[in-house]
C-alpha cells in the first residue's frame, strides 16, 4: 500500500488517527514540528505534497503545540510504531 491512500476519507479526528496509523505501517516517519506547530512527514523535507493532508490530520486531531501533540498521543497512540 502507498501512504497516499491512507489520506482517503478523513473527516474526523478518529479517521485522523487511524491515518497517523496506517502512514506509519507505511513506513513513513510522523514527527511533530515545532516551527509549523503541526504534524509534518518527515519526507516534506524534499516531498511537500503531503503537507496539506498533515494540516488537515492536525486541525481535525487539535495539534498545535507540542502539549496538545502530546495529549493527541495519549489519547490516539498516535506512537504505537
Amino acid at each position: 500500500m502507498n501512504y497516499l491512500n491512507c489520506f482517503n476519507n478523513i473527516n474526523t479526528a478518529d479517521e485522523a488517527a487511524e491515518a497517523i496509523h496506517c502512514i506509519q505501517k507505511c513506513g513513513e516517519t510522523v514527527l511533530y514540528n515545532d516551527k509549523e506547530k503541526r504534524l509534518v512527514l518527515w519526507r516534506e523535507a524534499y516531498d511537500k505534497s503531503p503537507e496539506e493532508h498533515m494540516i488537515k490530520i492536525s486541525k481535525l486531531l487539535k495539534i498545535d503545540s507540542r502539549e496538545s501533540y502530546e495529549a493527541a498521543d495519549k489519547t490516539y497512540n498516535l506512537t504505537m510504531y
